[in-house]
């Protein structure tokens, strides 16, 4: 690397920290500004490297052409037979279409279309086409080509001429596409070829043959179904004709005889003699009534008021015999006596037209109930007759239900074999008048342009894509960057202000060394600034009373606090305060050597654990008038070490002698060290390496 940088987030940590809010993920327009700054080389990269790779296969692409057919289904039919077909009409709605569409790229249509264009047979020389450059990097990046070498197959010529037309079928499929136009029944087929006529041909072929295959399969359904319903007429003919013997028979067994209209002769007959009885005793009653009206008034002594009286003829001429011997009585009556012969005569004439008349009367009631009689006697004998139908009736009863049951069968026999004779009749005639339900309204042209590859249009979305394509891996990048870039991450994690960035040394490692150098050799320089503007944060923390013990601390190793608390120890020896550094990471102490002092034979250790004196520990910063208390490589347990009663004393005593006391301390993670420190210090400034430490082990180390 030609440079190296060190920018570390400063933050105040008191004793009571809680853990920090997660940061939102939601993007602005600065995010994006942010992110297009930070990552132009990644996004430009990425498209230069698209728009190049498309270039280099636009220019390498075979030219390809496109030539439409289209082929609409055709909802009118023919109604010359007024018939059914027997394969309907196809319907026209979105379903149906999308079937049509799948038929037109099937492989049993392009099978036809390859047999008929003869697209199986090996291609001339002068129009063979290499496979394209997408094809053969295809083939390259193919996982099955790496391990696999070719191997040389001898296959018969049946063989090749199979490989050869399934080749050509598949090639079809490839190149075909069908789409619907609108909102119409209009379908259109697109066929891709690298020769211009050669795809007009096929788009017009196969558009020919799905309008061919939909009339043969009108016919070949229609024969099916002629030959079909003959079979089925030869067995309905044969069952009709042994329903028709079962009837017969049966009825000649049990002597059944049909009238002309269908039914029994002894059914008829008795319907014949009930209507009969039924209308006898009709009669009866009524010759009933009359009689016994006759005889009521024949008792009463008004047997004149008879309407049989009054009908008849006889009677009638006697009345007007008696009305006229009545009148001349009474003529005769004002001129003789009653003694007189002619009156005696005349009695006696009206006294013998009375006998008469009754005689007449009772005649007329004796009439009456000869009817009565004959009325009677004729209900006596229908009944008798009805009585002796219904007992032969009863014994056909059996007879006639099997008989009934024969027929129905005869009946349903002699039905089906007419349906079945009357559809027979029409799919004969329908085979002179099938139509397809799909014509061609658009034959396809040789196309002059061709339509694959667009450089232009390619190259413009080529870049777009390239940029799109930069973009997100910017923004994967971005995601994948588990460090923090911005202050203000730091403060939403963490829920505490930073108290300073420091910013970005270029050089060589030995630049990275000596960054702590700068304080003092380029007091003011922008990382000299940064690291007052640490200090002033920290001095302003606590309010009016400055804090003395300040703990410098990180969550992992390698995130530059030492640094950071050399820089801020100088910083403040720099401002007149009297500074006292100590090593405090007794695990990994790296102080002495940032410093420059080499291998030191006293220093913490020898103070907290032997007893030694600190005035001999306590070594001066070349640099600076800072105090530096280092830590030795000796081994012990730190965690017995910091927590003794002699580190209080020691922390006390030097607060009374120095103005700040920075403390370089262990990383928080890996070791519990700066734990134990932490309630002894008045702050601890949290050092967070940028974009390097991880977002979750900076807020767990806070936490």
């Amino acid at each position: 690397m030609d440079r190296t940088f060190l920018r570390q987030p400063i933050l105040p940590l008191d004793q009571n920290l809680d853990g920090g809010e997660s940061e939102n993920g939601g993007i602005n327009l600065s995010v994006v500004l942010r992110l297009l700054r930070m990552r132009y080389r990644l996004i430009l990269g990425t498209a230069l490297a698209v728009v190049a790779v498309a270039a280099v296969m636009v220019f390498r692409m075979t030219p390809i052409y496109n030539a439409s057919s289209f082929v609409m289904l055709d909802d009118r039919h023919n109604k010359m037979m007024g018939i059914d077909a027997v394969l309907s009409g196809l319907p026209t709605d979105s379903t149906s279409i999308e079937n049509q569409i799948q038929i037109l790229h099937s492989r049993d249509l392009m099978s036809k279309v390859a047999t008929k264009l003869r697209l199986d047979r090996p291609p001339p020389p002068g129009r063979h086409v290499s496979p394209s450059l997408f094809s053969e990097i295809r083939s390259a990046i193919n996982p099955l080509h790496w391990f696999s070498s070719p191997q040389k197959v001898v296959l018969t010529p049946a063989e090749q001429r199979l490989e050869l037309h399934e080749a050509a079928i598949q090639h079809l499929l490839d190149s075909e596409t069908v789409n619907e136009v609108g909102g119409s029944t209009a379908m259109q087929v697109t066929v891709s070829s690298p020769i211009p006529d050669m795809a007009a041909r096929i788009a017009n072929a196969i558009a020919e043959q799905y309008v061919q295959d939909q009339l043969d399969a009108k016919f070949a359904a229609t024969n099916k179904t002629a030959k079909w319903l003959a079979g089925r007429l030869q067995q309905l003919s044969k069952q009709m004709q042994s329903a028709d013997a079962a009837v017969q028979e049966y009825k000649a067994q049990h002597g059944i005889t049909d009238t002309p209209n269908g039914g029994s002769v002894v059914g008829q007959q008795l319907a014949e003699i009930n209507a009969q009885l039924i209308t006898a005793r009709s009669q009866l009653a009524e010759a009933q009534a009359k009689y016994s009206r006759v005889k009521q008034l024949e008792a009463s002594g008004h047997a004149e008021d008879i309407g049989q009286v009054f009908q008849s003829g006889m009677i009638a001429t006697l009345r007007q015999q008696q009305a006229n011997l009545l009148r001349e009585r009474a003529q005769l009556a004002t001129v003789y006596g009653p003694r007189h012969p002619k009156m005696i005569d005349i009695n006696s004439q009206i006294k013998s037209i009375d006998e008469k008349i009754h005689e007449e009367v009772k005649r007329v009631v004796e009439t009456v109930a000869n009817d009565v009689d004959v009325a009677q006697a004729q209900v006596n004998s229908l009944q008798a007759s009805l009585n002796g139908l219904e007992k032969q009736t009863q014994s056909q009863s059996q007879a006639m239900i099997k008989l009934s049951e024969l027929q129905a069968k005869a009946s349903s026999a002699h039905q089906l074999y007419q349906a079945f004779l009357s559809k027979f009749k029409e799919t004969q005639g329908q085979t002179s008048i099938e139509t397809p339900d799909a014509r061609i309204i658009s034959r396809a042209v040789v196309p002059t342009v061709p339509s694959a590859p667009a450089k232009g249009r390619d190259l413009e979305l080529a870049l777009i894509g390239g940029l799109l394509l930069g973009f997100g891996f910017a923004t994967l990048a971005e995601r994948l960057d588990f460090g923090f870039r911005r202050a203000a991450q730091i403060e939403r994690a963490l829920g505490v202000p930073v108290l300073g960035i420091l910013p970005e040394l270029k050089g060589g490692s030995k630049a990275t060394r000596h960054v702590a150098d700068m304080v003092i050799d380029k007091p003011l320089s922008a990382f000299a600034e940064a690291v007052r503007g640490v200090q002033m944060g920290v001095a302003l923390s606590k309010g009016p009373t400055r804090p003395k013990l300040l703990l410098v601390t990180s969550s992992v190793p390698d995130e530059g606090k030492t640094t950071v608390a050399l820089s801020v120890a100088r910083s403040a020896a720099r401002g007149g305060q009297r500074v006292l550094l100590i090593d405090c990471d007794l695990r990994n102490p790296s102080l002495s050597e940032a410093i420059g002092f080499g291998k030191v034979e006293q220093g913490l250790i020898e103070v907290l654990a032997l007893g030694a004196d600190i005035g001999q520990c306590i070594r001066k910063d070349p640099k600076s008038s800072v105090l530096v208390l280092p830590a030795t490589h000796i081994k012990c347990n730190p965690q017995d070490v910091l927590t003794s009663t002699r580190m209080t004393r020691l922390l006390d005593a030097v607060k009374t002698q120095f103005d700040l006391i920075v403390i370089d301390s262990a990383p928080l993670l890996p070791v519990y060290d700066s734990k134990l420190l932490a309630p002894m210090m008045d702050a601890v400034l949290f050092v967070v390496r940028w974009e390097r430490t991880p977002r979750e082990a900076v807020v767990s180390a806070a936490q």
